[in-house]
């Protein structure tokens, strides 16, 4: 039997009809406080799923310039690690402890336990002994103790992110995702980073974010105390094993305000795999 030609041309128009009024559902909502919202929730979430979560690290450092120079100042180190990412509920930070097996090659002869501690140290003790290990072999003079891959995912925490002015800075099409970029500025005290010398540090910086679901896919962090800038970079990646997104890469760059007396800048690229999970007896509160 035909269809009737006008019944056939019913159908086809009622088909272009409804296409796009389809399409345009599934649009995810990208203005700022939508994103921010959902990115948001993602970290709460995130917070609970990246924790005692161990990854072997490789770290190069570099110092790419310095003045004064001086012969014996290490210029270059490669080091090799277990990094143990915790988030700790009581103080609403996040613990990237490493544990350092080799340097330039080398074991590291007075190589610790992190694990042991991790389940023996009383909680009062544990975060300030385990993050004194962190710093030990970096390169450079500049000191710092705060490059953690995770940090700047504080910013969407829901104890500091009212303290932060965000903006929506762009939105692209990759795939099948729609990504936002947020600009964000610290605008009020406490702030996340404090310095010894000078105090409160105001940060700024931006967050790649998926629409919709609010999965972080890149953040840039940074702060500038006196005459030294910080910049620190993570970006990550799904992991299959984890079933989830993990820090795959961190970039930390540290420079003083170029002078002719006293000037350096420093880098650091680590990559991570190999994630897994581990268990504590102790819960770090």
């Amino acid at each position: 039997m035909t269809i009737p030609r006008p019944r056939l041309r019913a159908l086809l128009v009622i088909s272009f009809a409804l296409t796009p009024l389809t399409v345009a559902s599934q649009q995810p909502d990208t203005s700022t406080d939508a994103v921010v919202r959902a990115a948001s929730a993602y970290v709460a979430d995130y917070q609970q799923r990246l924790t005692s979560v161990v990854a072997d690290e490789s770290l190069e450092q570099e110092v790419l310039r310095r003045a004064p120079t001086a012969a014996n100042d290490a210029r270059q180190r490669r080091m090799v690690s277990e990094v143990f990412f915790m988030f700790i509920p009581g103080t609403n930070n996040w613990m990237a402890i490493r544990d350092v097996i080799s340097v330039d090659g080398a074991e590291v002869p007075d190589r610790g336990n992190v694990r042991r501690e991790l389940e023996t140290l009383a909680d009062h003790r544990a975060a300030a002994a385990l993050m004194a290990q962190n710093s030990r072999f970096n390169i450079g003079r500049i000191t710092r103790n705060f490059s953690e891959p995770t940090l700047c995912l504080l910013v969407l925490d829901d104890k500091h992110r009212n303290r932060f002015r965000f903006k929506r800075r762009g939105v692209q099409r990759v795939a099948d995702v729609t990504l936002v970029t947020l600009a964000f500025t610290e605008k009020e005290s406490p702030t996340l980073i404090r310095d010894a010398v000078h105090g409160k540090v105001f940060s700024t910086g931006e967050i790649v974010v998926e629409a919709g679901s609010g999965r972080v896919r890149q953040t840039t962090f940074r702060v500038r105390s006196g005459d030294i800038s910080v910049e620190l970079t993570t970006n990550y990646a799904a992991d299959g094993r984890l079933e989830m997104w993990v820090p795959a890469s961190f970039h930390e760059v540290y420079q003083t305000l170029q002078s002719r007396t006293d000037y350096e800048h420093v880098v650091a690229r680590a990559a991570y795999s190999n994630f897994r999970r581990f268990q504590t007896a102790v819960r770090i509160k």
